[in-house]
C-alpha cells in the first residue's frame, strides 16, 4: 500500500523542508478559532497563514478586521482560483477544514486536485465508500488528507496504553459524551443529512476513535444494540439529539473473550461531559476532558495515579504530526494506520444507524426462512410511519391550503435549498414534477423555433411540457451509462440552440465534467436538469440539481422524496422564479414576492390563469421524508453497493457505472438499479425475457423490464404537434428526428432490466432475497450443457 512519491512530489518536499507550510483555514467555527488558528500562530516557525475561508461574510469580516494581511474568501473555488496565481511563496501547500461533513465530498476533492495537503475535522466521511474515494484521491495526487482527531495524538490516549497493562483483563468500557446545544433546531446540525445523521454520527464519532484506537483495533465491532432519539423533536429538527450503542470487541491476540462497550452521546447535557471508563480485574482507568486516572489494587498494595491533560497541547501535537507527515518522502506508517482506523470508525457508525433504524421499523422482513417468507415479497414505499401519520394530523389542524409562501410550504422550501447548499437561491413548490419544469420552461421564455436539446431517452415529461411552447425538440444519444452523450449535446449546438435539458436517468449523474466543459464557451445557452430520479444524488460532492440556470424534482409516489404527487424548481435567477410565480402561483404569493416594479406585478391577481399550487398535506408528508433523507441515501448507497457485489460476476449482467470514475466521484441517487442484459455473452437460448420470466418465477416480483421510459424521437407529440397544437406549428416539424438512429440508447433501452434499491434498513432481507434468487437463476444457466431443455415450460413471450 505504502508508495514512493514522484520525483516532482519528492523534489517539493524538499522545498518544503526549507521553508515553513503555507496553510489555509477553511471554515470558521469554534474549532477554528479556539484550536487552529492559536496553534498556527503560536508556531509560526512552522506555519504561514495565507487564506481563509467562509461562506459567512459576517464571520470573514470579523477575522479580517484582527487579520487584515490575510485574505479572505466566501468559496474554496474561489481560493483556489487565487492561489494559482500567486508566486511560490504564497500557494497553499496545505489546508485545515473545518465544515459541516455534508460538503467534504465537494471541497477535499477541489484541494486535493490543486494538491493541497489537508488536515480535515472529523468524522472522516459519511460513508466508506467515500472514505475509500476520498483517500483513494489523495494517493493519486501523492499528497496526505488526514483527520483531526486530536486524541490520537495527545497524551490521554498515550497514557491510558501505557496504564492499560496495570488493571489486567479488561471486561467492560464505558464512554459518555455530552454537549451542550440550546435549540436544537437552528444550523447544520438540525438537519440529519447535514450533519451525519445527528448526535451519534457527531459526538459518537470521538468515543468509538478512542475505544478502537486505544485498543488498536481494525475491524468494526459487532453491536448488539443500538437505540436514537429525538428527545426534543417539538424544536424542529430531524436529526437525533441523543443516542445509545452497546456492542463488543476482540483485542488483537486476545483469546480469552470479548470486551463487552457501551456508548452514551447528548447534545441535552447540562455542560459539557466527556468521560471514558475502562474496567478490569485489577483495576480502573478513566479518562475525562482534563485527566486520566488509574485505580488498581496490586499485590504490593492500592496504586492511585493520575494526570492533567492539555487540550491545546493535543492541538499542538496533531498539527506538529501533520507538518511531519508533509515533510516525509513517503507516507508514514502512522499515517496508513490512521487512515485505516477512519475506515473502521465510518464502518461502525454506518452499522449504528443500520442497527438502530432496523430494529426500530415496523416493517423489519422476517429473516428466519428468507427463502419462503421473502418469496413474492414487494417493495413498499413510500413507508408510511407513525411519524408520517402524526406529520399528516398536525397539518390538518393547521392547514389544508395554503395562499402564501407561509406554513409548510416555506418551511420545506427553505430545508430544500439549504439541502442542496443553496440558501440564497429560489426554490418553489408545485403540484407535479410535470408542471414544475412546465413552469421552468416558460419561466425560460422558450419560444416557437427555439432549439432545445433533450436526451432521446428519458420519461416524456423530460420533454412534452417544452412543446406547449412552440420549441424544436432536439434529441441526443446516451451514453453508455443511459445518460445523454455530452458529445452528442455538442455535435447538436446550432444558432438556435435556447437550452440543453438533461436528466440524471435512474438517478445516475451525467457527465456534468464534459457538460460545463462543452457549454463553458457558450453562456448564452441555458442548462436545466430533470432531477425527477435524482434526489439526494452528487456529483464529486456537488449536489444534483445545481449545475445549472435550473432544476426540477418530482415529488409523486413512487419517487425518493414523495408527497404522492407534487414537484419543485430550484434556480438561482430571481426572474425564473418570478415568472413561475406568474405561471402557476397567482393572487397572494405573487403580491409576496414579484417586487412592484416587476413588469410582471400587474398580472398578480390572475397570473397566467393556471393553477400549480402543492397541497399541504403533500407537501408534509415529502418533508417528513425530506429529513430522513440522510438515511434513506446511506440505505440505498448500501445495498445498491450490496448487488453490485452480489451480482457482478454474472457473465451476461452488465452493472451500472461504478461510483468512483476516473478520479471523480459519481453518488448516484439510486432511484433504481438497472443492470444491462448482454445478449452476447448469454447462454445459448437465454433473451432477456425469459431471464426476468424467470426470475418473476423465482419470487421477484419487484424486477421489471422499464418500458414507459424510453426513446422519445419517435412519438407523435414530437413528431406531429400541429395535430394538438395548430397555432404553434402551422408547419409541421421536420421528420428527420423519427428517422435518425439513435444505437446507443436504443441499445440501453433493449438490454435493460430494473431492480428496486431498499431505502431503509429494512430492506436488507430483501436485498439479500435478490441477489440469492438471481444468482439462483443464473447458475440453472451455467451449470447446464443443454440450455434449451431449461426451463422448457417458459416461452419467450410474443411482441
Amino acid at each position: 500500500m505504502e508508495k514512493i512519491l514522484s520525483d516532482d512530489a519528492a523534489n517539493g518536499a524538499q522545498r518544503l523542508r526549507r521553508s515553513r507550510l503555507n496553510i489555509a483555514v477553511v471554515g470558521l467555527g469554534k474549532r477554528s478559532l479556539k484550536r487552529a488558528l492559536p496553534t498556527i500562530e503560536q508556531n509560526n516557525d512552522k506555519w504561514n497563514l495565507v487564506a481563509v475561508c467562509d461562506p459567512d461574510k459576517a464571520v470573514r469580516q470579523t477575522f479580517e478586521t484582527c487579520h487584515p494581511q490575510v485574505p479572505t474568501f466566501a468559496a474554496v473555488s474561489q481560493m483556489i482560483e487565487w492561489q494559482r496565481k500567486q508566486d511560490e511563496g504564497l500557494s497553499i501547500e496545505c489546508a485545515y477544514l473545518a465544515v459541516p461533513i455534508h460538503a467534504y465530498s465537494e471541497i477535499i476533492p477541489l484541494l486535493l486536485r490543486s494538491n493541497i495537503h489537508i488536515l480535515r475535522e472529523k468524522p472522516a466521511a459519511k460513508t466508506l465508500e467515500e472514505q475509500d474515494f476520498l483517500q483513494g484521491l489523495a494517493a493519486s495526487q501523492n499528497v496526505r488528507l488526514m483527520t483531526a482527531s486530536q486524541r490520537r495524538y495527545g497524551e490521554s490516549l498515550h497514557r491510558m496504553k501505557e496504564w492499560l497493562p496495570f488493571i489486567g483483563k479488561v471486561h467492560t468500557i464505558e464512554g459518555a459524551r455530552k454537549i451542550v446545544v440550546t435549540d436544537l433546531g437552528v444550523g447544520w446540525r438540525a438537519r440529519a443529512v447535514l450533519s451525519n445523521g445527528g448526535a451519534m454520527g457527531e459526538i459518537g464519532w470521538h468515543l468509538i476513535d478512542f475505544i478502537l484506537g486505544l485498543f488498536q483495533y481494525d475491524c468494526a465491532p459487532a453491536f448488539t444494540s443500538a437505540n436514537l432519539f429525538r428527545v426534543r423533536a417539538y424544536q424542529g429538527y430531524d436529526a437525533e439529539d441523543s443516542g445509545h450503542a452497546v456492542f463488543e470487541i476482540t483485542p488483537p491476540g486476545e483469546k480469552s473473550g470479548r470486551i463487552c462497550s457501551a456508548i452514551t452521546v447528548s447534545r441535552l447535557g447540562p455542560e459539557k461531559f466527556d468521560e471514558l471508563i475502562v474496567t478490569g480485574e485489577d483495576g480502573v482507568l478513566k479518562a475525562t476532558r482534563d485527566t486520566v486516572t488509574l485505580q488498581t489494587l496490586l499485590s504490593s498494595g492500592e496504586l492511585n495515579m493520575s494526570m492533567p491533560i492539555h487540550r491545546q497541547l493535543e492541538v499542538a501535537n496533531m498539527f506538529e504530526a501533520f507538518h511531519q507527515e508533509i515533510l516525509s518522502q513517503a507516507p508514514s506508517k502512522e499515517y496508513y494506520k490512521h487512515s485505516q482506523l477512519d475506515r473502521v470508525v465510518t464502518q461502525a457508525l454506518e452499522d449504528i444507524y443500520t442497527f438502530a433504524y432496523t430494529a426500530g421499523n415496523k416493517t423489519v422482513l422476517a429473516t428466519k426462512d428468507a427463502n419462503s417468507s421473502l418469496r413474492g415479497y414487494q417493495m413498499t414505499w413510500p413507508v408510511i410511519s407513525e411519524e408520517t401519520e402524526n406529520t399528516v394530523q398536525q397539518q390538518l389542524h393547521k392547514d389544508i391550503s395554503i395562499y402564501d409562501n407561509g406554513g409548510v410550504f416555506r418551511v420545506f422550501e427553505d430545508e430544500f435549498k439549504e439541502l442542496h447548499g443553496m440558501p440564497e437561491s429560489y426554490a418553489l413548490l408545485h403540484n407535479s414534477g410535470t408542471n414544475a419544469l412546465h413552469a421552468l420552461y416558460f419561466a425560460a421564455g422558450l419560444k416557437p423555433g427555439d432549439e432545445v436539446i433533450f436526451p432521446v431517452y428519458t420519461f416524456h415529461a423530460t420533454a412534452s411540457p417544452a412543446m406547449h411552447f412552440g420549441v424544436h425538440p432536439v434529441f441526443c444519444d446516451a451514453s453508455e451509462d443511459g445518460n445523454i452523450s455530452p458529445s452528442a449535446i455538442a455535435s447538436a449546438i446550432s444558432s438556435r440552440t435556447k437550452a440543453v435539458i438533461l436528466t440524471h436517468m435512474w438517478g445516475q449523474p451525467c457527465d456534468m465534467t464534459s457538460i460545463l466543459a462543452i457549454l463553458s464557451s457558450i453562456p448564452h445557452i441555458l442548462l436545466f436538469e430533470d432531477c425527477s430520479h435524482a434526489h439526494g444524488g452528487t456529483f464529486n460532492g456537488k449536489p444534483l440539481g445545481t449545475f445549472g440556470d435550473g432544476a426540477a424534482w418530482s415529488l409523486q409516489g413512487q419517487k425518493i422524496i414523495t408527497g404522492g404527487e407534487g414537484g419543485i424548481v430550484l434556480t438561482k435567477h430571481a426572474d425564473f422564479h418570478h415568472r413561475q410565480l406568474i405561471w402557476g402561483h397567482y393572487n397572494k404569493r405573487c403580491k409576496i414576492e414579484i417586487p412592484r416594479d416587476h413588469e410582471l406585478f400587474p398580472y398578480c391577481l390572475t397570473g397566467a390563469g393556471l393553477k400549480n399550487r402543492s397541497h399541504p398535506l403533500a407537501v408534509a408528508i415529502a418533508l417528513n421524508m425530506l429529513r430522513n433523507l440522510g438515511v434513506i441515501h446511506q440505505c440505498k448507497m448500501r445495498f445498491a453497493a450490496q448487488m453490485r457485489a452480489g451480482l457482478n460476476h454474472i457473465p451476461w449482467l452488465k452493472m451500472p457505472p461504478p461510483v468512483h470514475l476516473q478520479h471523480e466521484y459519481r453518488e448516484p441517487a439510486w432511484y433504481a438499479f438497472v443492470m444491462r442484459f448482454d445478449a452476447i455473452k448469454a447462454p445459448k437460448g437465454l433473451t432477456r425475457e425469459i431471464f426476468v420470466q424467470q426470475l418473476v418465477q423465482e419470487g421477484l416480483l419487484d424486477v421489471d423490464i422499464p418500458k414507459s421510459t424510453g426513446l422519445l424521437h419517435g412519438e407523435a407529440l414530437f413528431n406531429e404537434p400541429e395535430i394538438i397544437f395548430p397555432y404553434l406549428y402551422p408547419g409541421g416539424l421536420s421528420r428527420q428526428s423519427r428517422k435518425k438512429q439513435y444505437p446507443t440508447a436504443q441499445k440501453f433501452y433493449n438490454e435493460a432490466i430494473k431492480l428496486p434499491v431498499h431505502a431503509t434498513p429494512a430492506g436488507k432481507a430483501a436485498t439479500e432475497y435478490h441477489v440469492r434468487a438471481i444468482n439462483k437463476v443464473a447458475q440453472r444457466w451455467i451449470d447446464r450443457e443443454d440450455t434449451a431443455t431449461c426451463f422448457v415450460d417458459l416461452q419467450e413471450p410474443s411482441e
